[in-house]
């Protein structure tokens, strides 16, 4: 056990490394905040687990990075810190390089729900996407996706036109780094967590990152103008992330309850999401905290370029970066879940609706994973 072990007690630590499901040694671990949708979709799976088990698994869940900042979760969930958590491929890309090397693809379909459901999709069938969790001791469970980026920006004007872009400090992680780069900006990686206090000192002069965060992150306090960029979501990283060792000694039952109910949270992941970023804008409009504005046409011309011209050289960060041999092979065994789940998406009924995405995704995601055999090699 490495040196996240000792941020708990000893008993705890033997507790949960015991690997049974005692309701007194289990922690979900969310390192956003308690009123970032995701978090709330993941509370609402530890009450939903909870009730349908019949008290027999009960989670604490810790949120805000209690027990560990975002860049340790996977190796803290492989572990055994806890048994379920949040695990940001962007933050350990090194560490997951087939998972961070399709970013790209958010840009070619930036819909939330279909590239959100195909990654989620990819990462528990793609042998060599889902090996790469298991290598950590860690499964995938379902996923998420972000709204479109927006560009949250504390200076004198809204940031509309390329030529603006020149010079500024923008929060931008992977492939949204590279394109502010490509517009003359310089990218800062920070967790979300931290824009607030670097867009109020002038570490930052602008966030890339969904609108939700006006309010989740109070931004609308320090950014004076929003524009509807619709840059790539984050979407490429599961709703949840399970400790192996805990799954394996769950009885098929209790494997399959958490499944269906993976399915849910991610259904209600979207639809928190969606709410949350347009009614966090319409919120701070109306406080007049911020102008809203959307890209002229040399940002857009400036962006469709760099996307036509391989999204930022993707294949070629792959190869360099992250050490792929064959990125294109990669890419190739993605492209077919983007086409896949873009029809699911377009043929709802109301995309909002939750238990009509629910059963869409476990239909067409959840359907064919055997309890018995998903995640016990």
């Amino acid at each position: 056990m490495r040196k996240l072990t000792l941020l708990m007690t000893g008993s705890a630590v033997a507790m949960m490394l015991a690997g049974g499901a005692q309701a007194d040694s289990l922690r979900f671990s969310s390192w956003n905040g308690p009123t970032e949708p995701t978090t709330k979709a993941n509370d609402q799976f530890v009450k939903d687990l909870a009730a349908a088990t019949n008290g027999a698994i009960t989670f604490e869940h810790f949120t805000g990075g209690a027990i560990m900042p975002p860049n340790s979760h996977l190796q803290g969930i492989g572990d055994g810190v806890a048994q379920i958590g949040q695990t940001t491929t962007g933050y350990t890309p090194s560490d997951l390089p087939i998972n961070a090397s399709i970013a790209g693809f958010g840009f070619i379909q930036p819909d939330p729900i279909a590239i959100g459901a195909a990654y989620a999709d990819w990462a528990m069938h793609d042998p060599a996407a889902l090996g790469e969790w298991e290598g950590h001791n860690v499964i995938p469970m379902a996923g998420f996706s972000t709204p479109e980026y927006s560009l949250m920006c504390n200076t004198k004007e809204a940031v509309t036109e390329a030529a603006q872009m020149q010079g500024l400090k923008v929060r931008a992680y992977g492939l949204i780094g590279s394109l502010v780069t490509s517009l003359g900006g310089f990218p800062v990686g920070m967790p979300a967590s931290e824009a607030y206090q670097a867009l109020q000192t002038g570490a930052l002069d602008c966030a890339s990152l969904s609108a939700n965060w006006l309010r989740d992150g109070n931004l609308q306090e320090v950014s004076n103008f929003t524009t509807l960029t619709k840059w790539t979501p984050a979407f490429n990283s599961p709703q949840m992330t399970i400790n192996k060792d805990w799954w394996k000694s769950l009885t098929n039952e209790q494997r399959k309850t958490i499944m269906e109910l993976a399915a849910r949270t991610e259904a209600r992941a979207h639809i928190l999401y969606a709410e949350s970023a347009t009614s966090a804008l319409d919120a701070a409009v109306a406080a007049n905290q911020t102008v809203v504005a959307e890209p002229g046409e040399s940002m857009k011309a400036a962006v469709q370029a760099w996307i036509d011209n391989g999204v930022g050289d993707s294949a070629g960060i792959a190869r360099d970066t992250y050490k792929l041999e064959n990125p294109e092979a990669v890419f190739a065994t993605f492209e077919p879940y983007v086409t896949k789940w873009t029809g699911l998406v377009q043929g709802l009924k109301d995309r909002n609706n939750e238990d009509e995405l629910t059963q869409l995704l476990l239909d067409n995601m959840f359907k064919d994973l055997d309890p018995a055999v998903y995640g016990m090699n």
